[in-house]
This record gives structure tokens, C-alpha cells and sequence, in this order.
């Protein structure tokens, strides 16, 4: 289904309309990414509520101190009682469901864990929404790492093949095979609509993740240390967080319209700015200034890392009108300058001050 040509910047301002005044549940709101999407609907109105794990100390949510959520709940999602409870409570419009277990280091490390939150926390999200008359639908939001990599250079479109070497991945392709089961249980009920959102490698400001390579960087800026690079050569979509939740921004309003969408939809960056780990990890050292530098770190354990994977996002701009606003390069140097300005005026105006400029640049 095609839309109308338009400018993002006409987009936003169609899609507020259906966003002002909405009860939207986000599910990870305490985590990076999951904090910067509830601001920038909070921004235009919508009525936000959230479920997570509670913040950790020094976490972006923490630091940002924000007290605009109609409603904050710290609540393990593989509780399914618990979880059905508190969504009846809270009887949303629309549900974007991002919370997880996302560090593939740490897969390996607790796979179970990262199972049980990435399949089962998903499969409770799904099975709590039948019962909810309010919910028009949700966005699951997956990840790039959810296709069967071959590393071949190909850009992965959202009809590929779905697979999984890693515990991370092989959760998230279970997760969207947890969406269409319940997509088709629900068609057989009623009309909600299910859609899957897939990005990765995303940037921005405050994440302080492990095993991460930027807030890797930043930590060792910080401590004016050499940043330790284990897979220099690996090549990776990275995009700034806005790019892929303006994407989520568009799903969500379709739904809260129940406008006719695909069931899924990939979003990242234009495929020939990917850069190397290397690359990246230089640009950002430039752009931090203060002489940085990075060292290579020979990789000695057995975790296996993908080297090259990139999406091909054209159903997205073809459909949504949606297009990425910053390349890799401008997505490092906003996330640094955020690093900056958020020590002089704080982590919660540095993310407002960052979401007014990019929309903006949307014109």
C-alpha cells in the first residue's frame, strides 16, 4: 500500500493528530532507546505509560529524572498474571513493546534468561492483548539480527528467511514467529493489528549498555583511556535512535487509525554510508577531540560475532514516507555533542533539544 508523496515534516504533523491525546503503553520505557520514544510522543501529547524493569543506576532514565509518564511500572513481563493485570489496568490504545534482553555477549552468557524475556516476555505481551477491548494493536520491535545471515552483502529484505547462530538472535526470530502465531490467533477474534518493527546497532545519546561499541568509546573518552576495539573490520548499520523510532512513530499511528499495513517492516540506515567498527570508532574519537585514540583487542573468547549485515528498507519508504535523516557520521557526532551538552544542562534538555532539531531537519 503506497501513501501519498509527502515531506516528513508533513507526515509528523499528520500522524500528531492521531498521537495527541492517545494512550500509548511502551513496554522497556526505562531502557535507551525506550525512554527516547516515550519523550518524543510525551513532547506531542500522547498519554504515556510505562512497563520495565526498574532503571539501573546511571541508566539514561535515571539521570533524566523525568516525572511526564502518565504512569511508571517496574514489572518483570514473563510474570503473565502480574503483566495481564496491570495492562487491564492501564487499558491502552496501543501498545509499542520494547523491552528485552538485547546484548548478544550476554546471550551467551544467559541464554535461558534472554529467552525467557525476548520469547516469553513477547508471547505474554500478545496473549495479554486479547483480552483487552481498548488495544487497537502494537508494534513489536524486533531487530536487524532476527534474518538467517549469510553474510553475503546482501541487504535483507522483510520477506527473507529468519534465523539465528547467536542465543540473541535465535530469541528474536522466535519472538516473530511468537508475532504471527498470535497475529493469526487474533485475526480468527478480532481486528487488531500486529506489526513488527526491525532495526539495530542504534546510537544516541545516554545509552551506557556493556559491550556496546559507543558507549564503550565514551566511557574510555571519559576516563581519557585508549577505547579497546575487538572486531575492527565488522560492519554494521548504525543509525541514530531518532531515525528508526520516527519508523515506530508511523506504525503507531496507522494502527491508532487502523489504516490498512504490512505486517512488517524494516528500518535503517542508506546502505552506502555502513561503516567499519574501525571507521566509526575513529570518527568518534575526532569528534570527542581531547587526542583520543582506540587500540585493537585481540577477540579471545568464543563468542561469535556477526561481520556484515545491513537491511534493505525501501517497504518502509515506499509505504510510510519514512527515509533516515542522519548518516552514520551524523548520528556519532550528535551522539557525542549529547554526551557534551547534557553535563551543562541536563540529560532530559539535551534529549528535547536533540528531538526539535531533527524535526526540523525533517523539513
Amino acid at each position: 500500500m503506497e501513501c501519498k508523496r509527502s515531506t516528513l515534516e508533513e507526515l509528523v504533523r499528520m500522524e500528531l493528530k492521531a498521537l495527541d491525546g492517545a494512550k500509548v503503553l511502551i513496554t522497556g520505557h526505562t531502557g535507551f532507546k525506550g525512554f527516547w520514544l516515550s519523550r518524543l510522543l510525551q513532547k506531542f501529547g500522547t498519554e504515556v505509560h510505562g512497563i520495565s524493569l526498574a532503571p539501573e543506576i546511571g541508566s539514561l532514565f535515571d539521570r533524566a529524572s523525568c516525572d511526564d509518564f502518565a504512569s511508571s511500572h517496574f514489572l518483570d513481563i514473563t510474570q503473565q498474571q502480574d503483566l495481564l493485570s496491570l495492562m487491564k489496568k492501564i487499558s491502552p490504545d496501543a501498545i509499542i513493546h520494547m523491552a528485552a534482553q538485547p546484548l548478544v555477549r550476554r546471550s551467551y552468557r544467559e541464554p535461558i534468561l534472554t529467552f525467557k524475556t525476548n520469547v516469553i516476555g513477547t508471547a505474554n505481551i500478545l496473549e495479554s492483548m486479547r483480552s483487552l477491548k481498548s488495544v487497537l494493536g502494537a508494534v513489536i520491535v524486533t531487530s536487524d539480527k532476527v534474518y538467517k545471515n549469510l553474510e553475503s552483502g546482501q541487504a535483507y529484505k522483510e520477506n527473507d528467511e529468519l534465523g539465528g547462530r547467536d542465543p540473541y538472535s535465535a530469541s528474536k526470530a522466535a519472538s516473530e514467529m511468537a508475532v504471527s502465531a498470535w497475529r493469526n490467533i487474533m485475526s480468527l477474534e478480532s481486528e487488531k493489528i500486529l506489526i513488527s518493527a526491525r532495526a539495530g546497532n542504534i546510537i544516541g545519546g545516554g545509552d551506557h549498555s556493556e559491550d556496546r561499541l559507543i558507549p564503550d568509546l565514551i566511557r574510555s573518552f571519559k576516563l581519557g583511556t585508549p577505547a579497546a576495539i575487538r572486531n575492527p573490520s565488522a560492519i554494521r548499520p548504525w543509525q541514530h535512535a531518532l531515525d528508526p523510532l520516527m519508523g515506530y512513530v508511523l506504525l503507531l499511528s496507522r494502527i491508532l487509525k487502523s489504516e490498512e499495513i504490512s505486517d512488517s517492516y524494516n528500518f535503517g540506515p542508506n546502505d552506502d554510508l555502513n561503516l567499519t567498527v574501525s571507521e566509526l570508532a575513529e570518527f568518534a574519537c575526532q569528534e570527542w577531540g581531547d587526542t583520543q585514540s582506540w587500540v585493537y583487542q585481540k577477540n579471545h573468547d568464543i563468542f561469535a560475532e556477526a561481520k556484515l549485515l545491513s537491511l534493505d528498507s525501501s517497504k518502509a519508504k515506499r509505504e510510510l514516507g519514512w527515509t533516515p535523516k542522519l548518516n552514520t557520521r551524523e548520528a556519532v557526532s550528535w551522539t557525542i555533542r549529547w554526551e557534551k551538552e547534557s553535563l551543562s544542562s541536563g540529560a532530559l534538555a539535551a534529549i528535547d533539544g536533540q528531538i526539535m532539531e531533527y524535526l526540523r531537519l525533517a523539513g
